[in-house]
């Protein structure tokens, strides 16, 4: 019975390791400190369109770059959506705006 109990423990841990050991990349390239970039989707939407330029990206955080940016846009449609911030704020554990 020991052995049972032993074999399944060793079992939990390996797959609690392997669970936590894979981490995904939310970006293909390096980027910056994300943590730089918490901020309300409404305070970057300027003209209230639902869709921040990279313009409206640019004038709320001046030292980013367009590469920045890009990443950010995942359909690549020149516009980062609401959705599109919070899944890049989710992937990088921002949950609220500092």
């Amino acid at each position: 019975m020991r052995k049972i109990f032993a074999v399944l423990g060793c079992l939990c841990l390996i797959i609690t390791v392997a669970g936590c050991s894979g981490s995904k990349n939310y970006h293909k390239s390096e980027m910056p400190d994300p943590k730089g970039y918490n901020a309300h989707f409404g305070d970057m939407d300027a003209d209230g369109d639902e869709a921040v330029t990279w313009e409206e990206f640019d004038a709320y955080f001046p030292n980013a770059n367009k590469d920045i940016f890009s990443a950010l846009d995942l359909n690549k449609d020149g516009v980062v959506d609401h959705d599109e911030w919070h899944e890049f704020k989710e992937a990088h554990g921002m949950r609220d705006h500092n």
